[in-house]
């Protein structure tokens, strides 16, 4: 069953044939190779990453080249879809090691959805009819932010989230417009794919279900109301839902943790916990006047986006315009709000779908409000781009861990790259994990929790000499390294992070060894403060007197 609609909208929906297939095959080849060009010199050349990217293609090696390979070494504390698409890429890492030392496996996966989500714009663009050369003008406005080419090279899942929640606003558009129950359920689809990529598509899922519900009571006949509004719902929301609990379901049954994003000892609110202890509780990115600026810094048009579409939708008596504000702002919405509490990091790239938002809305109002939409276009081109450019090395607006390593290419003697944190970062793993390598250990010598280590195992070209959080008997390992041949243990410093498996098993580890293991190396982190200690194993504790 599915809802009686009234006649389509002028925009028509096309379906490409033949050699009109290949500008957008060009378009996804020309954009995928130049994001990961992007990424592979920010990497290569400059050292400048988010951490959270090559801890991703981490996480798909430990699955493929640990000492016990399995799927759900991915671990459950991020989502797994990029990890996922990674682990193929990490397999190719033998005939190219910087796919998976240099982290460039996560560039990949970033640059082919970014590249992916770009393609999708340009058909939401073809399905409202949008002339050829402002098609090209939306694209522009979209791929070409400097913000979308950077997280289209940096190996998070952004990229991922982007390209799902453009194809979800998509096919919910073309549902409002023509009732067609493909539609539909490709809207779900999306949703379930987002879902598996960040768990911020859960926002955009309330707002995909409120358009669906409001739509189909609107538009059915009376006595088949309740029940088309029901269906059409649960057509929608299966794949999501399916999504959601089958994550949450496999991380209870093997981690005994429903949602460790949230509960884990390694999870975000942890994390955040962690870092408002060493600030005494203050966190001055929870004020609104950053929110603001970090918001409208993305894309100071999304204001006037949503007030467009707002008023259209009015006017016109259309949900249409609507549906990008529905999907993009939900997810935003949380983002405000959980940098107002706190919640979170306040990263500026929690703000990224401001970008398709404002561009979807112009798109949408192409046949029943013209003038703002090209308006719109325009200035997502002309304005936005070099407005949003000028901030990247803003480290009050543009916060993040990724941006901040630009403020050394832009001022190399106020900020020498030798000394900045931001492109210090791995040095110290990769000198361990090249220490550990030259002593040819054998398989299972080093214990250390790879959630603050996992650098060192990926730098290792013999990971397999590592018993790493995902193995098997590492609890076990732990408890008696003197019976299953550790001869190194790695402990990272308690007083700068969450304190690891290895901290919380010996209390006196990082300070003193815990009466087990010999201090023998120590390295700082990206800052000067000491980050790893590297203790030998002696053998079991003495008796108590």
């Amino acid at each position: 069953m599915t809802t009686t609609l009234p006649a389509a909208a002028p925009a028509q929906r096309a379906v490409p044939t033949g050699p009109a297939r290949w500008p957008g095959v060009l378009l996804y080849c020309v954009l995928a190779a130049g994001y990961f060009a992007v990424g592979a010199v920010l990497v290569l050349r400059y050292n400048i990453f988010e951490p959270d990217a090559p801890n991703r293609v981490a996480n798909a090696g430990f699955a493929l080249q640990s000492r016990d390979p399995h799927l759900s070494a991915i671990g459950f504390v991020w989502n797994p879809l990029p990890s996922i698409v990674e682990i193929p890429l990490v397999w190719l890492s033998q005939w190219w090691p910087a796919l998976k030392h240099a982290g460039l496996a996560g560039v990949v996966q970033s640059a082919l959805f970014m590249a992916g989500a770009a393609v999708v714009l340009r058909r939401i663009a073809i399905d409202r009819g949008v002339s050829r050369g402002w098609q090209w003008i939306a694209v522009a406005a979209f791929a070409l932010h400097p913000m979308i080419v950077l997280y289209g090279a940096s190996g998070l899942s952004e990229a991922a989230q982007m390209f799902s929640l453009l194809w979800c606003v998509r096919h919910l558009i073309l549902w409002c417009e023509h009732g067609r129950v493909g539609d539909l359920a490709l809207t779900g689809l999306a949703l379930g794919v987002g879902y598996l990529a960040r768990y911020e598509a859960l926002p955009a899922a309330i707002g995909v279900l409120v358009v669906v519900a409001a739509v189909s009571w609107v538009r059915s006949p009376h006595a088949v109301r309740r029940s088309s509004t029901v269906l059409n719902v649960l057509i929608a929301m299966f794949p999501f839902a399916t999504a959601f609990v089958a994550w949450a379901v496999t991380g209870w049954i093997i981690n005994d943790e429903l949602f460790a994003t949230l509960t884990s000892q390694y999870g975000n609110s942890s994390q955040v916990a962690g870092r408002l202890a060493h600030t005494a509780g203050h966190d001055a990115g929870s004020t609104w006047p950053v929110i603001a600026s970090r918001l409208f810094g993305m894309q100071p048009l999304v204001g006037v986006a949503v007030a467009v579409a707002v008023v259209v939708a009015a006017v016109r008596r259309t949900v249409t315009t609507a549906v990008p504000v529905a999907v993009f702002g939900g997810t935003l919405a949380f983002a405000v709000a959980a940098q107002a509490s706190s919640t979170t990091f306040g990263w500026f790239r929690f703000y990224l779908l401001a970008i398709p938002l404002v561009i979807c809305v112009a798109l949408a109002c192409w046949h029943r409000a013209k003038w703002p939409a090209v308006l719109l276009l325009t200035a997502s081109l002309v304005v936005a781009i070099p407005f949003t450019g000028r901030l990247i090395t803003n480290e009050d607006v543009a916060y993040g861990q990724l941006e901040s390593g630009f403020v050394s290419l832009v001022d190399p003697q106020g900020h020498p790259p030798a000394e900045h944190p931001a492109r210090r970062r791995l040095i110290s793993e990769r000198t361990l994990a090249q220490w550990f390598d030259a002593k040819d250990l054998p398989p299972g010598s080093v214990l250390m929790d790879s959630f603050l280590t996992w650098g060192i195992w990926l730098s290792s070209t013999d990971p397999k000499q590592f018993v790493i959080t995902s193995d098997y008997d590492f609890t076990a390992a732990l408890n008696r390294p003197w019976d299953f041949g550790i001869r190194y243990i790695v402990a990272t410093n308690p007083r700068l992070n969450v304190a690891d498996a290895v901290n919380r098993r010996y209390e006196s580890m990082w300070d003193d060894g815990a009466g087990i293991a010999d201090l023998v190396l120590s390295a700082d982190g990206p800052t000067p403060d000491e980050m790893f200690r590297v203790y030998r194993v002696t053998g079991r504790p003495a008796p108590p007197q």
